[in-house]
């Protein structure tokens, strides 16, 4: 375990981020807006596909899909085999807008007490430390549940580089 005082910051801060991100989400916990962001992003989705980008077993997944469209923020669409497919609803597409913006908008004001060279420097940074962590079993999908997908470059969707380059 990393004690270090580094590694206590960068999870304050992670949990700081995530704590003005969740703020304003209303009732919906974390999983929901995961799954609400990544459904519009990729629907159709089957429920075991939520299952698994949100982190939930198959069951808990069903009741999230059933408040959310208990919410009138999805719908269950059809069956394709065995699996429901869920689709978003247009009052969940702008909900699912609404959370990702406020998340963007913690971030920034994090951000924004760092210059521009700074800011490219932790760009830099961040890059590198996703390419380590990319080099595990990552789930591109998971990982990236809560990315603007027009505006994620993490590179994880696409091959791993082997060398990590600073």
């Amino acid at each position: 375990m990393d004690d270090s005082p580094l590694s206590n910051k960068v999870a304050a801060l992670s949990l700081a981020i995530a704590d003005a991100t969740l703020a304003q989400s209303d009732d919906l916990a974390p999983t929901a807006v995961a799954a609400l962001i990544t459904i519009r992003d990729q629907e159709p989705l089957s429920i075991g596909d939520i299952a698994r980008v949100v982190g939930l077993t198959h069951s808990a997944a069903v009741r999230l899909v059933d408040r959310l469209e208990k919410d009138w923020l999805v719908r269950r669409q059809r069956r394709v085999g065995r699996e429901v497919m869920v689709e978003i609803t247009s009052r969940g597409r702008r909900r699912a807008q609404q959370l990702q913006e406020l998340r963007l908008a913690a971030v920034t004001g994090f951000l924004s007490g760092l210059d521009p060279d700074e800011q490219d420097e932790l760009n830099r940074l961040v890059d590198k430390m996703i390419r380590v962590h990319g080099r595990g079993e990552v789930d591109p999908d998971k990982f990236c549940r809560m990315c603007r997908r027009g505006a994620c470059d993490c590179g994880l969707h696409e091959a791993v580089p082997e060398a990590v380059d600073a």
